[in-house]
């Protein structure tokens, strides 16, 4: 498992790149290794953003999915919105995608967000 923690953007990005090597060793394929950074990317976002706070992120492989989960250090959290926003929503887009990604397999608990994106059968 790999974890950081992030209170901006920049330092985001550059932790989501190591993320994705850390997962090219495991193997995955580019589309999965693009997803895990999509996903990532998103609630990190939300919680920077939204929330107001230093987000910790834990992912890794477990069996057949790559597994993220997101937390805030703050008392407020966010929630996913599995509908489709207006298509001229300011935002709502970015956690539509997660769901679609992730194919509902998300889960909300007192640990944060859960994520899970199904692997590729066709590893590199």
């Amino acid at each position: 498992m790999m974890t950081f923690k992030v209170d901006n953007l920049k330092d985001m990005h550059s932790s989501l790149q190591e993320f994705v090597a850390y997962l090219r060793g495991y193997g995955i394929t580019e589309d999965d290794a693009f997803f895990s950074r999509l996903v990532g990317c998103e609630l990190v976002t939300n919680v920077i953003r939204h929330c107001g706070a230093m987000a910790s992120f834990c992912g890794g492989v477990e069996g057949d999915a790559i597994v993220i989960t997101v937390s805030s250090d703050a008392a407020k959290s966010f929630r996913l919105c599995p509908d489709m926003p207006d298509v001229l929503a300011e935002s709502g887009r970015g956690l539509y995608i997660v769901n679609a990604v992730c194919r509902g397999d998300i889960s909300f608990g007192d640990d944060g967000v859960t994520a899970k994106i199904k692997i590729n059968a066709n590893r590199v």
